[in-house]
């Protein structure tokens, strides 16, 4: 039974944007309309994105100082989640 799936392609894959994957080893066909999408930015995108802030503002930052060893050697916990 025919199943439609509703995406774009970008750099030469298939971006679904439903939760469900296209089953391997099926055959598609594809429609091509007119309609062009504002480009939609990939989990993977976000953190290189994220990855690159941090760099960048790491690469720019104060150097430490010697007390900063000594907490560290006394152990840390960071509470919290960072969502990407």
């Amino acid at each position: 039974m025919p199943q439609a799936y509703q995406g774009y392609f970008q750099e030469g894959k298939f971006i679904s944007l439903q939760k469900d994957s296209i089953p391997d080893f099926v055959e598609v066909y594809v429609i091509v309309t007119s309609k062009i999408l504002p480009e939609v930015e990939t989990k993977v995108q976000k953190q290189r994105k994220a990855f690159d802030k941090f760099a960048q503002a790491i690469s720019i930052a104060e150097p430490l100082c010697d007390e900063f060893d000594e907490v560290v050697s006394q152990g840390i916990h960071v509470l919290g989640e960072l969502k990407l």
